[in-house]
């Protein structure tokens, strides 16, 4: 969160931006100053994201700083472009790419660098992959769709957060470092073919862009928070905010504003940020609306510039404590976030008062020799003419090293890893092992490997849908020709079973077909979306399309799975109109001369199963303590006519939940199967299936070796 906020890009201690709308004869102003309290700003910023990071209960909405530097970030900008208009009559744009390099490149590589190392050493294997590409995409300023492309992706809410995905902030800010000065040169020629001062068109063109970004954020954070959150379109406003800052505000200002009115401005811009820091929260909708709280706030200590009173917000912000926070807050964000992954990774535990401290301090340590040894060797030696070539050499070589040097050291262990899997399908017997004598062999390595167990999931052709996606897709499997015609049916746990209704399909001649939407059960009403918070009509127009197939196609029978967490839309619909949903839904479904069988579903870890399973490959939970509530199992009891399915007893024999049964890792992430397990369950899910249509139905009746639900 936060970050590329400038601080390098242009050295503030020689910036005062200001700005008149008169004609075009007016200038900027030329005199150079220090602005300490856009500096002591900064450090409010980075402390609240950073503590937030640490002790979230604390502050629960310290994230807002992200939104302080967004604003600090299109002011200062917008004034070093401004000014060199002003003295040359253009915008060099070459070297105002170095510029901003030499700048922010230098640390953030470097932290990149120190990461990509680590990762091997120091994450689960199982995450090595995925940390990869968050290296990459951070290296080349790409990080927020990464992230927002992860947002959206039901199948990756589980997954445990990269040590690098903080840098989504320093994207979005070299994003608009790349649009802005070509926009501003646009202006500057669109006024000479008009013969219009080029100051008030940029103010219209700035006002706009705000306009159209914040009523994008408004709307997307309604309908999708999780992207709302992270794409650019969504947060430029707030460096548009900045940006007109330096426009509006007159040069003049400086001495118009009374001492009282600077007080009132100081004071008032420093305690909205920490109300909003302290009042927000995860379920506060952001940014949105709630964003202009804090952006607002930043532009008021902006504008209250500096007082020449001991009783004010330049007096606090001046004092040496965030003076010193402020230079350092640069390589502080970029360090803090990694030691807490790496630190949470390998001790395990939540986060205490020591723990933090710790990381505090250590973060605190590193980002002032960063700043020492990295960014003000950089910053002062990109001045020497003759070292041109051989520094931004080593600037811009890191860019594509990092990645490089990730995916080598990724790849070559994963490479090893894999090689240990024995050829021999035997050595691998997962859920069949459950159900012989015979012992289950020793091999060096269990399948699959733990580098590339989170892409272990079923392969479907394009038929498991997207969040988006609302036209059902089916994937045929066994005979096309069979008599018995099977559909399975749901969301991304109705998926993962796909392996073993495939290998029964083609085992018993089914003509089988699976629809599966990620997030998205067969349910005819609208549901709370993956994430929460939003109604999900693309699943509710998902499961009307997928009622009129199952109508018009009249398959002889239609499992459905799904994830126990369903809920009904609004957020506080109560258990019992789903309940009465589904089984309204399955009465629908028999009335048609249709047999409807149900999965129970999977138990779920309380955390993600890869940090035990790296340390531990025998490691287990009690089922108990990962079973949930589970609406199908409620409403099969409501109405007992539709036989229930469980499986809990092949994936947590003896009450316990293995992450290994027969040399096969059964969970890819906290609540999907392998398909390498599921596959392993074949006979058994052909059997139960069998049994749930063949035998007579009775009330409460289920199909398991040991327990229901």
């Amino acid at each position: 969160m936060l970050l590329g906020y400038l601080f390098r890009t242009v050295d503030i201690r020689f910036i005062l931006c200001s700005a008149s709308l008169a004609a075009t004869g007016s200038k900027y102003l030329t005199k150079l100053n220090f602005r300490p309290e856009i500096q002591g700003l900064r450090a409010i910023a980075v402390c609240s994201v950073a503590v937030f990071h640490v002790w979230p209960w604390l502050v629960p909405g310290g994230y807002v700083g992200v939104d302080v530097f967004f604003v600090i970030s299109g002011f200062l900008i917008t004034g070093v472009l401004l000014r060199e208009v002003d003295r040359t009559g253009r915008i060099d744009l070459l070297a105002f790419y170095i510029r901003r390099a030499r700048r922010l490149l230098p640390a953030a590589m470097l932290v990149l660098l120190l990461v990509a190392l680590a990762t091997p050493l120091w994450l689960p294997s199982a995450l090595w992959r995925d940390g990869t590409n968050e290296l990459v995409h951070s290296a080349f300023q790409l990080e927020n769709w990464r992230l927002a492309a992860k947002a959206i992706d039901y199948l990756a809410m589980t997954t445990a957060p990269s040590p690098v995905q903080h840098y989504w902030s320093l994207s979005i800010e070299e994003q608009f470092y790349v649009v802005w000065p070509g926009l501003i040169i646009g202006v500057l020629w669109l006024s000479g073919k008009v013969r219009r001062p080029w100051r008030p068109m940029l103010v219209a063109v700035l006002g706009a862009i705000l306009i159209v970004s914040l009523a994008a954020s408004v709307w997307l954070t309604v309908v999708d928070p999780a992207r709302a959150y992270f794409v650019t379109h969504t947060r430029i406003w707030e460096l548009a905010l900045g940006a007109l800052l330096c426009l509006i505000v007159p040069a003049s200002a400086d001495t118009r504003i009374g001492e009282r009115a600077r007080r009132l401005l100081g004071f008032t811009g420093i305690a909205s940020i920490l109300a909003a820091a302290f009042l927000f929260s995860a379920e506060t909708p952001f940014p949105g609306y709630a964003a202009l709280l804090p952006t607002a706030a930043a532009a008021l200590v902006i504008v209250s510039g500096q007082s020449q009173s001991s009783f004010s917000a330049f007096a606090l912000l001046k004092t040496r404590p965030f003076q010193f926070l402020g230079d350092i807050s640069y390589s502080l964000y970029l360090w803090h976030w990694p030691i807490i992954v790496f630190f949470t990774q390998q001790s395990g535990d939540a986060i205490g008062l020591w723990g933090g401290a710790a990381i505090l301090t250590a973060s605190v340590g590193l980002a002032a020799a960063t700043k020492i040894f990295v960014e003000d060797r950089f910053r002062f030696r990109a001045s020497l003419p003759a070292r041109f070539r051989l520094v931004d050499l080593a600037i811009f070589a890191p860019v594509l090293l990092v990645p490089l040097i990730g995916f080598f050291a990724v790849s070559t262990e994963i490479a090893r890893q894999q090689a240990l899997i024995s050829d021999n399908p035997t050595d691998y017997p997962g859920a069949r092992s459950l159900f012989t004598n015979r012992p289950v062999p020793t091999v060096e390595a269990y399948a699959p490997s733990l580098p590339t167990i989170k892409e272990d999931k079923p392969q479907t052709d394009g038929c498991r849908l997207s969040r988006d996606d609302s036209e059902p897709i089916g994937c045929q499997f066994g005979d096309p020709k069979g008599q018995t015609k099977v559909f399975l049916v749901g969301d991304s746990h109705a998926d993962q079973w796909v392996p073993a209704f495939a290998e029964t399909a083609s085992k018993r001649g089914w003509n089988g077909t699976s629809f599966t939407k990620l997030g998205c059960p067969l349910f005819p009403s609208m549901i709370v979306g993956p994430g929460g918070g939003r109604p999900f009509p693309e699943c509710l127009s998902w499961g009307q399309h997928l009622l009129r197939i199952i109508r018009e196609q009249k398959p002889t029978i239609v499992i459905m799975g799904q994830r126990d967490t369903l809920r009904a839309f609004p957020e506080d619909g109560s258990q019992a109109p789903v309940t009465d949903t589904l089984t309204q839904l399955w009465r629908s479904i028999e009335n048609l001369g249709i047999k409807v069988v149900v999965i129970a579903d999977t138990p779920f870890w309380a955390t993600n199963p890869e940090r035990c399973m790296a340390r531990d490959r025998h490691c287990s939970v009690p089922y108990k303590s990962v079973r949930d509530h589970d609406p199908l199992v409620v409403a099969q009891r409501l109405y007992p006519h539709v036989p229930l399915v469980d499986f809990s007893d092949i994936v947590c024999p003896s009450n316990i939940c293995p992450a290994v049964i027969g040399n096969v890792f059964v969970w890819r992430d906290g609540d999907h199967l392998t398909a390498t397990y599921s596959r392993s369950m074949a006979d058994i899910f052909g059997k139960r299936i069998d049994a749930a249509i063949n035998e007579p139905r009775a009330a409460g009746a289920h199909w398991s070796n040991s327990r229901g639900s």
